[in-house]
């Protein structure tokens, strides 16, 4: 019989993620921790009434870990409601395909639950003016310039722009300001009556 392998524990201070990656020292389970209640008091208070020592009541902590992690309120919350725009990966030779992946992926996921990062930024946005510029500085930084690469022809960052605030405004109806309309149509209706309208700017027919 071949010896049966040897299991190693994580060491003290470690534990095992929950995807069996390598182990997840304190440090790094606080911060994860201090960074989902803060998201969590955000959506609920806004970013002005939250405080940093009532993210860290409710996260368990210290005020001052707090503050060792992430500095100032703005920090914290700028880390809180950080979301990855993978414009790129999204983004096939097909216009029509493209589009449905963005404003799939923006309705069926980043915007569809109400405390992830970006629905979070988009409720605080519109109460805060620090939360709007986070807003604006991420959709300008990662989105707008990332899809205006991929676009042909004149005007591509207006257009890449233009086709953002088509998307963004459909999740804040559907999902912050919940328009009866907009929120209660499928899913596929909203696509299927959106799409064009997007592609209409992004890839104009010639």
């Amino acid at each position: 019989m071949s010896p049966t392998p040897a299991v190693t524990s994580p060491s003290a201070g470690q534990e095992v993620t929950p995807q069996g990656d390598r182990p997840e020292r304190k440090g790094e389970r606080t911060k994860r921790r201090i960074l989902e209640t803060a998201r969590r008091v955000f959506a609920e208070n806004g970013f002005e009434r939250a405080t940093i020592r009532a993210i860290a009541v409710a996260a368990g902590v210290d005020k001052s870990s707090v503050i060792q992690y992430f500095g100032t309120k703005r920090e914290l919350f700028r880390a809180a409601v950080h979301w990855e725009i993978p414009i790129r990966d999204l983004t096939t030779d097909d216009p029509t395909s493209s589009i449905d992946n963005y404003l799939r992926a923006m309705l069926s996921t980043w915007a569809a639950d109400p405390d992830s990062p970006m629905a979070v930024l988009l409720r605080a946005s519109m109460t805060s003016e620090e939360a709007a510029e986070i807003l604006r500085d991420h959709i300008s930084g990662e989105a707008v310039g990332a899809l205006a690469e991929t676009l042909d022809g004149p005007d591509a960052r207006l257009r890449a722009a233009l086709a953002g605030a088509m998307m963004m405004g459909i999740a804040t109806q559907r999902y912050l300001l919940r328009m009866p309309d907009v929120a209660g149509a499928d899913l596929e209706d909203v696509l299927r009556l959106a799409g064009p309208a997007m592609r209409a700017v992004i890839a104009p027919e010639r």
